[in-house]
């Protein structure tokens, strides 16, 4: 990867812009070694009901598609994930040096019952519990798309907005269903300010997960990476690893008891070999929502 995808990399990243890739309405276990501070949760009683899994999601957004590379899409989280336990994810600290870590930081939360209670009143309130058209004529070429998906009451609604963070504070006359979306967005990316703070949501913490979703991508001429006299380097897939790079050419789900070290210790110019053939590896933590 060159300079100047990093630096859009991490542009990118300060709007909280995530990856299209492979979202969708799988799930991966996403559980946790880290030790969150203590925020209680319960099952829904009396109000909005909702997946209590760990696996599950109850509200998620992202920014799918638009310009960017596939190794920027495929690392970039989402947003925001809210799973049914109650655990809170977003992206943690980006490193602003070149390279930086091949893997992209993830915190997590805990939320209380009554958070989990308030955004969907929230996404109720704005209309968000059932079907909404989006479309609107626009000009913008390679936009992302936002993304709201919500599960509450025994279904689950997607809402799709082309181009809705271009719409912004100054736009004229923007439709009331994309201000709505907008508006619950914002909400949601600030439920600690809007709904009780502490008591609310925990501080976050670092997520450590159990399992990695990687694809491996083979490359024929390293000279086409780096960049300031910084090369790339090349180091063994190890052996005892069970997924092989060769097998990994789609997304590939791995335990990070094998891959934690080799790819916690990499970063974006560091390439694998295997059988003779080097590898691109990209890589990023399994999260609720997000499958292969």
């Amino acid at each position: 990867m060159t300079k100047r995808w990093i630096t859009l990399f991490l542009a990118v990243s300060a709007f909280g812009v995530a990856a299209c890739g492979s979202d969708g309405d799988g799930a991966s276990s996403p559980s946790s070694d880290s030790t969150l501070p203590a925020v209680a949760t319960s099952a829904p009683g009396a109000g909005y009901t909702h997946p209590t899994g760990a696996d599950e999601v109850i509200i998620s957004y992202a920014e799918l598609g638009g310009f960017l590379p596939r190794e920027l899409a495929f690392r970039q989280p989402p947003s925001i994930v809210i799973s049914g336990d109650g655990q809170v994810f977003t992206p943690g600290a980006q490193i602003e040096i070149y390279p930086g870590p091949l893997l992209p930081a993830v915190q997590v939360q805990t939320i209380t019952e009554a958070g989990i209670q308030d955004l969907l009143a929230a996404a109720d309130e704005a209309g968000l519990l059932a079907d909404v058209d989006y479309t609107t004529d626009t000009l913008v070429a390679d936009a992302p798309t936002a993304t709201v998906t919500i599960s509450a009451n025994g279904e689950t609604w997607v809402h799709e907005a082309y181009a809705l963070s271009i719409d912004g504070p100054d736009a004229t006359d923007p439709m009331p269903e994309r201000q709505a979306l907008s508006d619950f967005i914002t909400r949601l990316l600030t439920i600690g300010d809007t709904a009780g703070g502490d008591d609310v949501i925990s501080e976050a913490v670092l997520f450590e997960p159990t399992d990695y979703e990687i694809l491996a991508i083979a490359v024929d001429d390293l000279s086409a990476y780096g960049t300031d006299g910084i090369e790339p380097t090349v180091e063994e897939w190890p052996t005892d690893v069970s997924v092989r790079l060769t097998d990994a050419s789609e997304c590939t789900l791995v335990s990070a008891s094998e891959v934690g070290e080799p790819l916690a210790t990499a970063n974006q110019l560091t390439f694998f070999s295997e059988d003779g053939v080097t590898y691109q590896v990209l890589a990023r933590p399994a999260l609720p929502g997000q499958t292969c």
